[in-house]
């Protein structure tokens, strides 16, 4: 399960190492996934994801708290306009849900379901207290072109994982 980076594995690296790791991780395309790919020794997990265009590019960096990995990454393939957690559709389809902006349609959602099959996922278990702040790192280091760069505190390269507070 090369694509689940567990918090044990990952929690000495520092953040340049984990970056590292991440690029160089196996990864499962979405086409390829079952359910059981995200779940680990029958415990669902939270933490922080990447995904991956076909040349291995980081496009969209997300994390999962409130729900398990495998409740999030579903709702990113709802083909419902109104869906609420579809990000990762919408942004492929280059329509955000923001006020007085054009909205994805059902088309424009079916349109870029099949592309959005070929990427990639990688998936870091991680503690709760960390997960938005990694999100926010590996946002600002990845630069993903399908995630808004927001400010993040500051932070070290070589700051390990285990040390985010």
């Amino acid at each position: 399960m090369g694509h689940i980076l567990l918090y044990e594995e990952i929690k000495n690296l520092t953040i340049s190492e984990l970056i590292s790791q991440i690029k160089q991780a196996e990864k499962i395309a979405f086409k390829d996934l079952k359910l059981v790919d995200l779940i680990h020794n029958k415990r669902s997990l939270i933490g922080v994801y990447v995904i991956f265009d076909e040349q291995e590019n980081a496009v969209y960096v997300g994390k999962t708290g409130s729900r398990s990995i495998l409740e999030r990454i579903a709702s990113h393939f709802d083909l419902r306009e109104n869906a609420f957690m579809n990000t990762f559709l919408r942004a492929l389809t280059g329509k955000k849900k923001r006020r007085n902006q054009p909205q994805a349609t059902s088309e424009d959602l079916m349109y870029v379901y099949e592309l959005a099959l070929e990427h990639k996922l990688i998936f870091m278990s991680v503690k709760h207290e960390i997960i938005g702040l990694l999100e926010s790192i590996l946002t600002n280091e990845l630069q993903p072109r399908l995630n808004s760069i927001r400010g993040t505190r500051q932070y070290r390269i070589s700051e390990r994982i285990v040390d985010l507070k």
